[in-house]
């Protein structure tokens, strides 16, 4: 019975040796990437926009007709120099939300055929398409429902749908992987590539152009974030594609809040499609990124005379990101601005670090990490956390990832990640440890978490000062620790 006991209380000690770090959690105004407010970038080299609240994602228009020269024949670098260069000139830090868009209305009066040659500015596609053996049919109009001139192809022509097929697939090839896409707008039917033809209703795209499109982005897309413009039928359908409401907040909610315009009786707002139409889309924010932008003077009005209403709307639909229409294009609202911006998105903080101990050399020490994140949506982008060792100097002499995946942090509540570390090479003495969430593309902007205190420019958070021993130490029973 003495053995037995003499070995529960060396357990008890083995179980209860452990390093626990609780940095002080702040509530900042932070600048973080792939969440916030989103600019318009589509005429950025005509014009810069005035960016007064950190904005770092921008909103850029793809025109098919700029993009593909010939058929299958990509102008990429020419694409991106006109319009991608000219915004990371000015914030090397930028991200872009992309849109194809084969009808804009009124191409001229907007800017978007500033870099047309060969007449027809009103037409936003190809002229090849129209041209044998294509042979398909464009239709100018005046008007739909105020909204033109423009010129719009047949979108059901058969001929149209491999050419849209093998568009969107190209352009899965070259932006999929890339780290500056915050998300990819499944685009390209209708006006503004939002699906629709409202007021020449004629011509509006069918169902089976749009099933074509909608499983060519599905297929095509593996690592970027998918949105479109609305929750319906066929267009969201057996995909897991997320929302950029474009009216927001007047038809993203039912009409409990007293917003402006406010109309929820039809497959146009948001909450009537995740209710009535595709209710299983309601899941999608877990995916993908959910967004908006408000395009009407009493709109934006409301992000500051009801900004307790406004931010409950966007925890609830889980919004990322806002714009590139929104009050945030005009200064003097930095306080109800601040308080929506750390509503939107991810908003992360170390509730605790927890490391296991004798701290030594060679030793595999288990670590736990509780991270809470207060925003409104998870991370979506791919991070690499890590764990740093600091000397007096504060220089990092040692660095050990961290196996976490922050695409499953919860909002409003805590995660929690275990795993084992181990230090090897270095003097013994005291160091501080540093936690990271970098990007995993090298060069590219981490997460900074709401703790302090910071390292202006690492991204990361000086959680406490261990001691590192020369041994390995008495490790007895270090794979029984109950507290991991």
């Amino acid at each position: 019975m003495k053995a037995i006991a003499a070995l529960a209380l060396l357990l008890c000690s083995a179980t209860a040796a452990a390093l626990e770090f609780a940095p002080a959690s702040t509530n900042d105004d932070i600048d973080n990437p792939h969440k916030g407010y989103m600019l318009w970038g589509t005429t950025w080299a005509q014009g810069v926009a005035d960016n007064h609240y950190g904005a770092s994602i921008y909103h850029v228009y793809v025109p098919w007709r700029e993009l593909e020269t010939a058929d299958q024949v990509f102008d990429w670098a020419g694409f991106e120099q006109r319009h991608l260069q000219p915004i990371l000139a000015d914030d090397p830090k930028a991200t872009f939300v992309l849109r194809l868009v084969a009808d804009y209305p009124d191409s001229v009066g907007t800017g978007l055929s500033f870099h047309y040659t060969g007449g027809q500015p009103e037409r936003d596609y190809p002229l090849f398409l129209e041209q044998p053996p294509l042979n398909i049919a464009g239709f100018d109009y005046t008007s739909c429902d105020g909204d033109g001139p423009g010129r719009t192809p047949d979108w059901n022509a058969p001929a149209f749908a491999t050419q849209a097929v093998q568009l969107v697939q190209a352009l899965a090839q070259r932006y999929d992987a890339d780290p500056r896409i915050t998300a990819i707008q499944v685009g390209l039917l209708g006006l503004w590539g939002e699906w629709h033809q409202s007021g020449c209703d004629a011509r509006a795209p069918g169902n089976a152009i749009k099933v074509a499109v909608r499983d060519a982005y599905t297929q095509a897309f593996a690592t970027a974030r998918l949105q479109t413009r609305y929750a319906r039928s066929p267009d969201v359908v057996g995909a897991d594609f997320a929302f950029h409401e474009d009216y927001f907040p007047s038809f993203t909610a039912n009409c409990i809040y007293g917003f402006p315009l406010c109309d929820a009786s039809g497959d146009w707002s948001l909450e009537y499609g995740l209710a009535n139409v595709v209710p299983a889309a309601r899941q999608n924010w877990r995916l993908n990124p959910v967004s908006g932008e408000s395009p009407t003077a009493s709109q934006q009005n409301t992000w500051t005379g009801d900004t307790d209403d406004v931010i409950t709307v966007l925890r609830n639909y889980h919004f990322s990101f806002l714009g590139p229409a929104g009050k945030h294009e005009q200064p003097g609202f930095a306080t109800p601005l601040a308080r929506i911006e750390r509503a939107l998105g991810y908003d992360l903080s170390v509730d605790r670090f927890v490391l296991g101990e004798p701290v030594a050399q060679g030793a595999s020490l288990p670590w736990r990490l509780e991270l809470a994140n207060r925003g409104s949506a998870p991370v979506y982008h791919a991070t690499q956390a890590r764990l740093e060792l600091l000397d007096a100097g504060n220089m990092v002499r040692a660095t050990t990832p961290l196996a976490i995946t922050l695409d499953t942090a919860e909002p409003g509540a805590s995660s929690t990640w275990r795993g084992r570390l181990q230090w090897s090479g270095l003097a013994g003495g005291v160091y501080t440890v540093r936690l990271v969430i970098a990007d995993a593309v090298a060069g590219r902007p981490g997460i900074v978490l709401q703790n302090s205190p910071r390292d202006a420019g690492a991204a990361g958070v000086r959680l406490g000062s261990i001691t590192l021993t020369a041994g390995a130490g008495d490790r007895i029973f270090a794979d029984a620790f109950s507290l991991f």
